[in-house]
């Protein structure tokens, strides 16, 4: 079994063997990093298998629970202290403290992940006689998608799907408000839609704020994603859930428009300029430039109140009628009110994506350039084999050899133990063993340039490939 370190200046991925055989992985007081000596087993239970994500002041892995009979899968977070003054630690300490406390009071909502441990890990001995200590927090996982990952994919969703997301969110934003929270960072990322019921969850907690009877005087931390913040937010001002109706705002026309906050605000005039870029109807525009107005006054006061708005009088995904410039506005609106002066406000529907399960691409640039690297790589360790194989070992000897490279190279990538960065250096590497080689031992190759090209060759024909089979890929999931 794998077992990721979670040092933040180690992370070194140890393998033991006897994990992954009999009962030793229940029965095991605990394992140690072989490279820094750092305790595994995070609280007795929690085993780190990878590296999910690094923030600021964080990082997530994905772990396994060893006290349940599968093994569950869990998301164990962890501050990092790394490189920070007092001042910084002791707030992002407040971040994290702040983190579990909210997440052990909403994760009771079905669409908040829930709380499974929060504790300390305290380490000494490893290059530094001081005691270190190392916070976690373990929440449930969910096996899904975020938002933003769908954009990247799929670009612009259409509307009906933006309406969806609202209908299916604004309940969970009307919760945390009504448990008197604020999120403060709802963006695209902080979306998880899951695999396997279609639902839609809101994440990360850290930036949380909690109402207090001393809130009014109390002024913003500043913890925000740029482009998503509302402008009380980005002044440091006070924050209301108007707030966090701006930034799900600015997370809605980024669905509909496929493009960065960066790209649909005009700071000459500054206002949102994205109704251009998106196919929305008129009663949904009104209703999100509302949600993005300027003071916290002129927008909605609550979720319960957007919701309405877009379920009022017609079905969520139609274009309310128009009403005729002679009528008085008052007579336009008095017949719906007097004839329904009591009709209860209907119940969002049930959230019905369409949006394929399985298909989680990685990153389009980050898998072109790794398939051009390991392309070029192929390309002159094929050279090599030909040249030098034929008389070393034999042609087909020689081929299988360079395969079984490639193909190591090529499966470490793809589990993420090489990243782009190590291709760079292999490729970079092999170049100056190649060259060096031929300065001393007057090798039988093609020159330099000769070689430069045809690996270069080689790592364009795989980027193109690549492309291919990522279209078909995409092709064949868009019939299911």
């Amino acid at each position: 079994m794998e077992v990721y370190c979670t040092r933040p200046t180690c992370n070194h991925l140890n393998v033991f063997p006897d994990l992954s055989t009999g009962n030793t992985i229940k029965t095991v007081n605990q394992k140690f990093c072989v490279k820094c000596g750092m305790p595994l087993i995070l609280a007795g239970r929690y085993l780190t298998e990878r590296l999910l994500a690094r923030g600021g002041f964080g990082a997530a892995y994905l772990a396994r629970d060893r006290y349940t009979p599968t093994m569950k899968k869990c998301v164990v977070k962890q501050l990092l202290p790394v490189g920070l003054a007092p001042n910084q630690m002791e707030f992002a300490k407040e971040l994290f403290d702040r983190e579990g406390a909210v997440l052990e009071e909403l994760g009771r909502h079905p669409q908040i992940p829930d709380l499974l441990a929060f504790f300390e890990v305290p380490v000494s001995g490893y290059q530094s006689p001081k005691e270190e200590i190392y916070f976690y927090l373990v929440q449930e996982f969910i096996d899904g998608i975020t938002l933003e990952k769908v954009t990247e994919q799929y670009g612009a969703l259409p509307e009906v799907e933006v309406i969806r997301t609202m209908n299916s969110l604004l309940p969970v934003l009307q919760f945390v408000h009504d448990n008197n929270s604020i999120h403060r960072d709802i963006k695209p990322s902080n979306i998880m839609l899951k695999n396997a019921d279609d639902q839609l969850y809101l994440l990360d907690f850290g930036a949380v704020k909690q109402i207090t009877v001393a809130g009014t005087s109390q002024k913003s931390t500043g913890i925000f994603t740029p482009g998503f913040g509302a402008p009380e937010q980005m002044r440091g001002d006070q924050v209301f859930p108007s707030t966090d109706l701006y930034a799900f705002a600015v997370t809605c026309i980024v669905l509909l428009t496929g493009k960065q906050p960066e790209n649909l605000f005009n700071a000459g005039t500054n206002k949102w300029d994205w109704r251009s870029q998106a196919q929305v109807s008129s009663k949904l525009a009104g209703i999100l430039d509302r949600m993005l107005e300027n003071a916290p006054s002129d927008r909605y006061t609550s979720a319960t109140d957007v919701l309405e708005a877009l379920n009022a009088n017609s079905a969520p995904n139609s274009i309310p009628p128009v009403i005729n410039p002679p009528s008085p506005p008052i007579q336009a609106v008095q017949p719906i009110v007097s004839a329904q002066p009591v009709a209860p406000v209907p119940s969002p529907p049930q959230p019905a994506r369409r949006l394929p399960k399985a298909l989680v691409l990685p990153p389009l640039w980050g898998q072109l350039t790794a398939s051009f690297l390991i392309g070029f790589q192929s390309g002159l360790l094929g050279i090599i084999a030909y040249s030098l194989g034929i008389s070393a070992i034999g042609l087909y000897p020689s081929l299988m050899v360079t395969a079984a490279i490639i193909l190591a190279i090529l499966f470490l990538r793809i589990f993420q133990t090489l990243d782009n960065k190590d291709l760079v250096a292999v490729d970079i590497v092999s170049i100056l063993i190649v060259l060096a080689l031929q300065l001393l031992f007057r090798l039988n190759l093609p020159p330099v340039p000769t070689m430069a090209l045809l690996s270069a060759i080689a790592g364009v024909s795989l980027v193109a490939v690549t492309s291919l089979f990522r279209l078909i890929y995409t092709f064949l999931f868009s019939l299911l």
